[in-house]
């Protein structure tokens, strides 16, 4: 590269605010890298800033207090900054020599009272509700698509935020907690969302793309007391169709295409519930993988992506994670873990 094509390149920036201060320039100096990754469901998002501290500064006058809070801003010189997150600092690491301080944060707030046990019992709430009991009692807004989906009885013996993440993984939702919002939606409403970018195989790099061989279940079986009946019942959910017959029946139907599921639950719009999570968790899992473009603030978790890569991989994949980082000397770069999805008939 020729010294005026450098000159026009685009440069990174980013923005890093401390406890509503703006403290980008001083960290600009010391800076190493700035990692943040955002996840789907089941992780807080988290912030790495790394950086040169030969001085002393960054462990003495400078140290971060534990919880405080930071911001986090990336894009590219000449275009707005897009936000990615607020979060709180939960761990200082120094390393050396040369002398060296990373700063670690999580989105789920560390002082949230999102950890403190509970003991609850909710009867006769959808999904929905419960999701909104919990996050008005957080003091949160509940952002999100959520299925009416009625649960007769259901007891909590842990944290809020445990107890919301049992429930995301059991019904296929994506849970987690960004700044004052609780986002609690619908991973397989997601599929038909509009891509937000296409990419070519020449468009990155260290790609790796997994498309399993073996063979992934066609359908879920369930089962379901009938109380009026007094009568166990297995529902199996073949095609996003449910067949239900009884329980002594069925012994006879085995499949290796067919998952079963030896919990029992209350109703069957439950049943179902459960059942079609099950098998869209279990398709998602068929072609995984990860691949690095250049820097695009956009590329975040519950995003779409298609795929033009000639070739029996092509398709729209789901962005279950995604790593920005901006290093000293590397640019900034993002790194997308993926699943292919299908549209939702």
């Amino acid at each position: 590269m020729d010294a005026l094509t450098q000159l026009h390149a685009p440069q990174a920036r980013f923005v890093l605010t401390y406890q509503q201060r703006n403290i980008t320039r001083d960290v600009s100096q010391h800076l190493l890298s700035l990692t943040y990754t955002d996840h789907l469901t089941g992780q807080a998002d988290s912030l790495e800033v790394e950086l040169e501290d030969t001085q002393g500064h960054w462990r003495s006058t400078w140290y971060p207090g534990h919880g405080d809070t930071l911001t986090v801003a990336i894009g590219w010189e000449g275009t707005p900054l897009r936000t990615l997150g607020r979060l709180e600092i939960d761990e200082v690491e120094l390393n050396g020599p040369p002398s060296t301080i990373t700063i670690h944060a999580l989105a789920t707030g560390i002082n949230s009272p999102l950890r403190t046990l509970e003991h609850r019992a909710y009867e006769h709430l959808t999904l929905a509700a419960i999701a909104q009991q919990i996050a008005t009692r957080q003091g949160l807004t509940l952002v999100g698509h959520i299925d009416p989906i009625p649960l007769d009885r259901l007891t909590q013996q842990d944290t809020d935020l445990t107890f919301l993440r049992d429930l995301a993984n059991t019904y296929d939702y994506a849970f987690k907690i960004t700044g004052h919002q609780l986002v609690f939606h619908a991973i397989q409403h997601l599929a038909n969302t509009t891509p937000v970018a296409t990419h070519h195989l020449t468009d990155l790099a260290n790609i790796h793309l997994r498309d399993q061989i073996k063979t992934l279940p066609k359908a879920i079986q369930i089962q379901h007391k009938d109380p009026a009946k007094k009568q166990l019942i297995t529902y199996t959910l073949i095609n996003h169709q449910t067949v239900a017959v009884p329980s002594s029946h069925s012994q006879t139907t085995t499949s290796a295409d067919t998952q079963k599921n030896r919990q029992r639950t209350t109703s069957t719009a439950q049943t179902h519930a459960k059942a079609k999570a099950q098998l869209a968790q279990a398709n998602r899992q068929r072609t995984t993988g990860q691949w690095t473009t250049t820097g695009q603030p956009h590329l975040t978790s519950g995003n779409t992506i298609t795929l033009n890569a000639s070739g029996q991989l092509n398709g729209h994949y789901l962005i279950t994670s995604s790593t920005h980082r901006i290093t000293r000397q590397g640019g900034y770069t993002t790194t997308q873990h993926v699943s292919k999805i299908q549209p939702n008939p």
